[in-house]
């Protein structure tokens, strides 16, 4: 008996099959966002479909990661595999009748499997399909504002608008200190010329 992990292996494969899985399993969790739901989910899918895992060491992460998903309230039941157990090493059968059941439950969990991969496919494209249709309105939407505003700017040159305020403001101080200054002068040669009378006289 060979004993990986507190479980007692039969043969030395199993066993080394078992640390394999410890070294896959500590490579994952140093590898993976672990706090991070929806980085578990696809990983554990993921591990479920590939049937990574195949001695009691792995089915225990699988099972941990499983019970995990469940405690998380928006991933639904049904998104979360079921973790396949069966023998993984081939079965030898009594006779030709328990051999075609063997392959046909074989064939089975294969056909059972690619549904499910189909699924979470087709899923997985409605849900891109969605984001796509949403960032096209989005964009289209936000183009159609910016030619409303350059259209609005274009129209409201002449009037006093909050983007023109400003400068409007501006040139109307400017053409006040002109005339101001203009009067100013005016004054200035009107005394000039009435000191210049004055001194004829």
């Amino acid at each position: 008996m060979y004993k990986v992990e507190g479980y007692e292996f039969e043969t030395k494969e199993q066993a080394d099959m078992a640390r394999n899985e410890i070294d896959t399993i500590r490579y994952i969790r140093s590898n993976s966002r672990m706090d991070d739901p929806d980085v578990v989910l696809a990983l554990y899918n993921k591990l479920v479909l590939k049937e990574i895992f195949v001695t009691p060491v792995g089915f225990d992460f699988l099972h941990r990661l499983q019970e995990y998903l469940y405690t998380i309230p928006y991933i639904k039941r049904e998104d979360v595999l079921p973790i396949p157990v069966y023998r993984p090493e081939p079965v030898k059968a009594k006779d030709k009748r328990e051999e075609k059941e063997i392959v046909k439950r074989a064939e089975k969990r294969q056909e059972e499997k690619r549904k499910v991969v189909e699924k979470h496919r087709k899923k997985d494209e409605k849900d891109y399909r969605k984001l796509f249709h949403i960032s096209t309105f989005a964009a289209v939407v936000f183009g159609i504002v910016v030619i409303f505003m350059f259209v609005i700017t274009g129209i409201s040159k002449d009037n006093v608008t909050i983007m023109n305020y400003e400068n409007e403001i501006i040139d109307k101080y400017e053409k006040w200190e002109q005339e101001l200054t203009e009067r100013e002068q005016a004054l200035k040669e009107r005394e000039e010329a009435l000191t210049e009378q004055e001194g004829q006289e």
